[in-house]
């Protein structure tokens, strides 16, 4: 009789699974994750708390009757496991479980069935719809069948049984192997985030970092990505316009690159940091009938006169002093110097005295020397001419007559994130049509401005440098923000929010992003998006018109008038005396005939 003691527990003993009981279930469970406490949800078995006080770990129970959320994972870590203990009627331990699992779905779960009559597989397809991933469950006969239920959801539902031992890899992960899984998604932006086009064999191709991202991610975790949607390549929606598709529920995730709402609630990892600024077209040339003025500032042309009174003023003394005439006058403008200093030929005494002639020299040498900077100047604004004064805030903005275009939705963006740009309101011209906006923001049209991102702007650059003059320019200090999250619209219970951010986090430190984003232009141009073209205005010949002598015309008319008028006082003033007696005479015969 002891023979047969020893033998049966030999064999027990070297079994496979013969010590996969309860208290042994969850020390080979705490080895595999390591898991830090775990939530009791329902009304447990005393054998489990007895249990999970000898490994030890700490314990939250939450019995089946509550309704609260205790927002799980908030206030704790988020390495935890869930044992949930379902009896005959499931529906209020799930709804438990889902209240306070909600979004902490990729976390392990095991269920524990109390009652033979609980169907594990319904149970598994209700996780599968409420997102819930990793779950595993033991039925009541556990102790004795050592079986594991399980689930795979990809590339289809699939239910799977299996007899625990104790190599056994309880929760598998999922999500490293998709097995060509389709994930829905929604695809859309704007270049040169994301560019379409169709390669020769008629494909669509996706590129820019969206696209490319989209690729590493089918390629690294072997799915599809599908888009429940119509993609039309000629008109990409709005990366905005996708976020109600992520909000209902129609697709996982939207690669669409927007920046967020507060709350943040509802986005990955940023993929980039962009500053936003103004695109403002470069200053045009100063009239050519403003050059005769600019030659000279106001200060200068005003010393300059300064010195031609105090050189007449010394000219005509000298004259005086050595028995010449000077009129009154001449004390204040010479002839003479004003002739030399306009380089024309002057009159000069007969034997000019030494000083005179000293005079005269520095004369000579002022009206080169003017003369000489005056036509260099001069002649420097023909070839090349002056710009008007740029943009330097959002005020010279305001007094111009250039609009800033905007698209409605960042313009709202705009004026909720900074309020102080409520004042310069007129400066913005609000465009609601989408491809109205992004077609008149790539035309180059240089009666706008325009709201550029920085990583936008990069390719404008780029693009410029093929023109012979460039079109636009951009100030960093008219930038309205910087460093604004660009992220990707993604549902709050996805699974797949894990992997899309492992992912930007790896392409990201790898470099692949910056890759990308240099390899935006040349994407760009064998898409048939960019053509390097030159789009300004080369410089050619130009006679002169009638209008680049405005301010010759203006001050010639004005002496013109000024000396008329003169001319005409000086013919009354010689007339006075013979003008006198008619009037006389009028008066005498009126008073006669009266």
């Amino acid at each position: 009789m002891g023979q047969l003691h020893l033998l049966l527990a030999t064999f027990v003993l070297l079994s496979p699974g013969g010590d996969c009981s309860y208290r042994h279930l969850l020390p080979h469970l705490s080895r595999e994750l390591n898991f830090e406490f775990v939530v009791l949800l329902g009304n447990s078995d005393p054998i489990w708390q007895k249990t999970l006080f000898q490994l030890p770990v700490p314990i939250i129970q939450i019995n089946e009757e509550s309704k609260e959320n205790y927002h799980l994972g908030f206030d704790q870590s988020k390495n935890f496991l869930t044992i949930v203990f379902v009896h005959e009627s499931s529906e209020r331990i799930l709804d438990l479980l889902h209240v306070n699992l909600g979004f902490l779905n990729t976390l392990p779960v095991l269920m524990v069935l109390e009652k033979e009559s609980v169907r594990v597989y319904p149970l598994f397809e209700w996780c599968w719809h409420h997102q819930l991933l990793n779950v595993v469950a033991v039925g009541r006969d556990f102790e004795k069948s050592q079986i594991i239920y399980s689930y795979s959801p990809f590339p289809i539902l699939q239910f799977i049984e299996r007899r625990l031992e104790n190599s056994t890899l309880i929760f598998e992960s999922h999500l490293e192997d998709l097995q060509g899984y389709s994930v829905p998604i929604a695809l859309g932006g704007s270049s040169p985030r994301l560019i379409v086009y169709r390669g020769s064999d008629g494909q669509l191709i996706f590129s820019g970092p969206v696209g490319n991202l989209m690729k590493c991610f089918e390629q690294r975790y072997n799915c599809k990505m599908v888009q429940p949607y119509p993609f039309n390549k000629t008109s990409i929606q709005p990366a905005r316009q996708l976020i109600g598709a992520v909000r209902n529920g129609s697709v996982q995730f939207a690669l669409a690159a927007i920046y967020p709402d507060f709350p943040f609630s509802g986005y990955t990892y940023p993929i980039e940091l962009m500053s936003w600024c103004l695109m403002m077209p470069v200053p045009s040339e100063v009239p050519h009938s403003l050059f005769y003025s600019l030659v000279f500032d106001p200060l200068t042309f005003w010393l300059t006169i300064l010195v031609m009174v105090v050189i007449s003023l010394t000219l005509s003394l000298a004259l005086r002093l050595h028995g010449y005439r000077a009129s009154f006058t001449e004390h204040f403008l010479h002839d003479s110097c004003l002739r030399g200093v306009l380089a024309q030929p002057f009159y000069e005494v007969l034997r000019a005295p030494a000083l005179v002639r000293g005079i005269y020299m520095v004369i000579c040498v002022l009206g080169i020397l003017i003369t000489a900077w005056y036509n260099s100047y001069f002649s420097t604004f023909v070839t090349s001419a002056p710009r008007q004064a740029p943009f330097t805030s959002y005020e010279s903005i305001e007094h111009s007559n250039v609009e800033v275009v905007i698209w409605k939705p960042e313009y709202e963006k705009l004026i909720q994130i900074s309020e102080s740009m409520r004042k310069y309101t007129s400066i913005f011209r609000i465009k609601s049509d989408y491809q109205e906006f992004l077609q008149l923001r790539d035309s180059f049209d240089t009666r706008y401005g325009y709201m550029m991102p920085l990583e936008k702007w990069s390719l404008i650059k780029e693009q410029q440098k093929v023109f012979s003059s460039p079109l636009f320019t951009l100030r960093e200090d008219l930038c309205v923000y910087h460093t604004i999250p660009i992220v990707f619209p993604i549902a709050d219970n996805s699974i797949f929010r894990q992997p899309l951010e492992r992912l930007i986090l790896d392409v990201t430190a790898t470099g692949l992003l910056a890759r990308w984003r240099d390899m935006a232009l040349t994407e760009m141009v064998k898409a048939g998006q960019l053509q390097l073209v030159d789009r300004s205005q080369p410089k050619e010949f130009r006679a002169m018109k009638v209008e680049d002598l405005e301010q010759v015309w203006i001050a010639g008319g004005f002496m013109l008038g000024l000396a008329t008028m003169v001319f005409i006082g000086e013919l009354l003033w010689s007339w006075r005396n013979r003008l006198r007696r008619i009037l006389t005479g009028i008066l005498w015969f009126r008073n006669l005939t009266t």
